[in-house]
């Protein structure tokens, strides 16, 4: 009995026990809610609930990383938004500037404004936020822009993590908002000189029919004729000779070009006399256009001048430059030394080279008491010459004396005295402007005054007359004999070089912009194929988007001690030279490769032509600039000692000589691919510099094939109203800059010469304020983009999480109904088992009897 008892006992506990524990299990998901508690439990389940479990961690990291991310574009958004608000009002004191109403008193308070505005803007670019700047780039802890717009920081693209390998960015860079690139805009370049209908200005000597009508200035249109463009001293329409149009620029492939024609001015019906339109087809053609395709447009804007655009937007390489002249030449540095008669469509305040030896007095065709000489004389400074200017400051060095030659002007009757006059010259070392100007009066005699006006020496012979009365007034279109020539000799009466051509004539033979301690290019070179601004690591050949074998680069310039210089950049067959004058008369010159900067010993070699990059071009630059500074030696070195002028010493030396230059010197390109040279030893620097082809004026037909230049570097050049490449606190310097001045337009200046001769003006200010306006809408929008994308990954998300926990639930969640219904089971049982463990427990051996 006592083992059955033990037995019994024995199992009743272990199935209480058992219960027990199934009770606990099924009280504890019921308190947890969970099917497990530690993994050994179930090792699948608890498996599957670490992964689910991942993926809720990364939602909600994705949730908050959106959430800041879309915090960061809607602050940028308020910003740009109140940078719009800016914007407009800015555009409305501008239109208002637009009208030419205004004293210079409004148009300053006007300007004051808009520098109120455009600081605001500015202020709104630096905007900081939790101490981080929102357009900075990457450097958000830099503030971005300076007071003169220049930027700080990059144009790195910050990104959010929002989903497993998907990062998007969620900042807009100060580059891309203020200094980027609109690939659907197109370039836009005008002339700036204002062509008038010449026949409605002077119609007492143009215009036979209307003599007597009021002079009108009226601007020219494509509708007129050829010959009120570029006027006539009669009003016979038949005898005019033809005119020869020069025009040099670039297509929008980047390759240069040139390009000589002929137009009719003479025409006997006015129905069929050349119109300026015909003018303007032509210049289309010589970019490429056709019957069947265009690539330009070219019209007349509403002040006469011309205006191209490339028709295929977010190209940057057109470029123009036209003169006219009642002469056909193969050379056009040689139309003012045989007394052509020139007409201009642009003008810069570039100081140019002294490239010509001889000059020829020019008949005005309004009035004929005048004959101006066709140049300007602008001093080493840059400014007009006037009467107590000295002659030394104004001609060029290898002249020491001015020779003077003509014929008589009218006698006192008003006759013609066709007699030649002795030549005299004239010192140039010890004598002023006004000297010469008594020195002419004296020696011509008659009834002549000679006077300088914008930087133009004007005789005037008070004895011409007019054919339409016998008194002294207009119109004084009478006889005149009078004739005048200059040329600059040297002390062996040879002519030399010593006078600089019209600032309105000249292309690219002119000097870069002082600007203190540096000199600065206005041409930006223009990767042809990218459209991009070139950069240190840039080809020459990819800016000219051809060969430039064969074509050599002149550099005059004044180096950094102020010595006179000229040097050559040759790029030929074997390879890329620097050519320094020897400093040792007769010895040659230096003849400096420019080395491969790739090569490693002992293999050394020439850069070829079209490897040059614009370091190279810049360092070359630089070693000129520097050319009084390093020893004679040091140059004879540097052109190597080895037959083929390479060697590891050769290019050890040009190293060092680079090395000088770089300790006074610095040679770079801007943001703007402009080159820019800087004297890091003076405040004032003493160089000037200017780099242009040998054969730049070259129109022969060999020339005009070659299309050379096919780089250029500072140019007397078309004035750019837009770009699809923005550079906006310069630009809006520009529009508060016209406004002050009240330039309303290009030539609004008149005959002043200075920086504003370059000045696009209020009205085509309008059009490049529009594309600024649009870039910073088109952010605004790309800004809202990023927004929308986080506010629907954060929506996504929260989806997803939730997803995620229902699945969760069900992996890893107990069903608390089925698990309470086995609790009570459980318990039943568990207290059926406490019952009869109990009855057994009572029960004694009596019980058994």
């Amino acid at each position: 009995m006592r083992v059955t008892f033990g037995t019994k006992y024995n199992q009743m506990d272990y199935y209480q026990n058992t219960l027990q524990n199934k009770l606990n299990d099924a009280n504890t998901k019921i308190a947890s809610g969970l099917k497990i508690k530690y993994g050994y439990e179930d090792s699948s389940v608890f498996n599957q609930n670490l992964k689910l479990e991942y993926d809720v961690h990364g939602l909600n990291q994705s949730i908050d990383i959106a959430n800041d991310a879309n915090t960061h574009t809607l602050n940028t958004d308020k910003s740009l938004s109140e940078m719009s608000k800016a914007l407009d009002n800015f555009k409305t004191k501008l239109i208002h500037a637009g009208n030419d109403i205004h004293s210079p008193t409004s148009r300053e308070a006007i300007a004051n404004d808009m520098q109120g505005i455009r600081d605001h803007i500015l202020s709104i670019a630096n905007t900081s936020i939790g101490g981080e700047y929102i357009f900075a780039g990457s450097r958000v802890n830099i503030k971005p822009f300076n007071d003169d717009g220049s930027y700080n920081g990059n144009n790195a693209k910050l990104e959010a993590l929002i989903a497993p390998d998907m990062k998007n960015a969620y900042n807009i860079n100060g580059e891309e908002l203020f200094l980027s690139r609109d690939l659907d805009k197109h370039k836009i370049i005008t002339t700036n000189i204002k062509k008038l209908n010449l026949s409605k200005l002077y119609p007492s000597i143009m215009d036979k029919n209307n003599k007597t009508e009021v002079p009108s200035e009226v601007f020219i249109t494509s509708e007129d004729t050829l010959r009120d463009l570029v006027g006539d001293n009669d009003n016979d329409t038949t005898n005019d000779s033809k005119m020869f149009f020069y025009l040099r620029g670039k297509r929008p492939d980047g390759t240069s070009f040139k390009s000589k024609f002929a137009l009719d001015v003479a025409f006997s019906n006015n129905q069929n006399a050349t119109r300026v339109s015909d003018l303007l087809q032509k210049i289309g053609e010589a970019y490429g256009n056709t019957s069947q395709n265009q690539v330009v447009d070219v019209r007349l804007n509403s002040w006469g001048q011309i205006e191209i655009s490339e028709i295929k937007p977010g190209g940057s390489n057109i470029d123009f430059h036209l003169i006219a002249a009642d002469a056909d030449v193969d050379d056009v540095n040689t139309l003012n030394q045989i007394g052509a008669k020139v007409v201009n469509f642009q003008k810069s305040p570039y100081l140019g080279d002294f490239s010509l030896s001889k000059i020829v007095g020019i008949k005005n065709n309004y009035d004929a008491r005048y004959t101006t000489l066709p140049v300007e004389f602008i001093t080493s400074s840059n400014k007009y010459a006037q009467k107590d200017t000295k002659l030394s400051d104004i001609f060029g060095i290898e002249a020491t004396k001015i020779e003077i030659s003509g014929k008589s002007p009218n006698n006192t009757n008003g006759n013609v005295v066709d007699i030649a006059i002795e030549p005299f010259t004239i010192d140039i070392e010890n004598n002023s402007v006004e000297d010469l100007l008594k020195a002419i009066e004296g020696h011509f005699g008659g009834n002549i005054r000679a006077e300088i006006s914008n930087g133009k020496i004007n005789i005037i012979d008070d004895n011409v007359g007019s054919l339409e009365n016998d008194e002294k007034e207009p119109p004084f279109n009478g006889a005149s004999g009078f004739a005048i020539t200059m040329r600059t000799l040297d002390n062996d009466d040879i002519e030399r070089k010593a006078i600089r051509d019209s600032f309105q004539s000249n292309y690219d033979k002119t000097a870069f912009l002082n600007n203190g301690s540096s000199l600065i290019s206005n041409v930006s070179q223009i990767n042809a194929i990218s459209g991009e601004y070139a950069d240190d690591s840039t080809k020459l050949s990819e800016v000219a988007n051809k060969s430039l074998v064969g074509e050599t680069y002149i550099m005059k310039l004044k180096d950094h001690n102020g010595i006179d210089v000229e040097a050559k950049i040759d790029l030929s067959e074997s390879g890329a030279f620097l050519i320094l004058p020897n400093r040792i008369s007769g010895d040659g010159n230096y003849r400096i490769p420019l080395y491969n900067p790739h090569d490693r010993p002992p293999n050394i070699s020439i850069t070829k032509a079209d490897d040059v990059t614009y370091r190279q071009i810049l360092d070359a630059i630089a070693i000129t600039l520097n050319y009084s500074n390093p020893q004679t030696q040091e140059f004879l070195n540097a052109q190597g000692n080895t037959s083929d002028g390479v060697s590891e010493a050769g290019k050890k030396a040009y190293e060092k000589l680079l090395e000088m230059a770089n300790g006074n010197i610095s040679a770079m390109i801007n943001d703007e691919g402009q080159i820019e040279i800087k004297d890091k030893v003076r405040s004032i620097t003493n160089m000037s510099f200017m780099i242009y082809n040998t054969n730049s004026d070259d129109f022969s037909q060999s020339g005009i094939s070659s299309g050379n230049p096919s780089l250029t570097f500072n140019a007397n050049n078309a004035l750019t109203i837009d770009k699809p490449k923005i550079n906006f606190f310069k630009q809006m310097d520009s529009m508060i800059d016209a406004v002050r001045k009240g330039i309303y337009r290009p030539d609004a200046v008149g005959d002043n010469y200075n920086l504003d001769l370059r000045n696009i003006g209020i009205q085509n200010s309008i059009t490049l304020f529009d594309h600024l306006s649009d870039h910073i809408e088109k952010n605004i929008a790309l800004n809202g983009s990023y927004g929308r994308v986080f506010e629907n990954s954060i929506r996504r998300n929260e989806v997803l999480k939730v997803q995620v926990e229902s699945i969760k639930s069900d992996t890893i969640g107990t069903d608390i109904a089925d698990t309470y219904n086995k609790f009570s089971q459980l318990t039943n049982n568990y207290n059926a088992v406490l019952a009869s463990t109990s009855k057994i427990n009572q029960m004694s051996l009596v019980d058994f009897l």
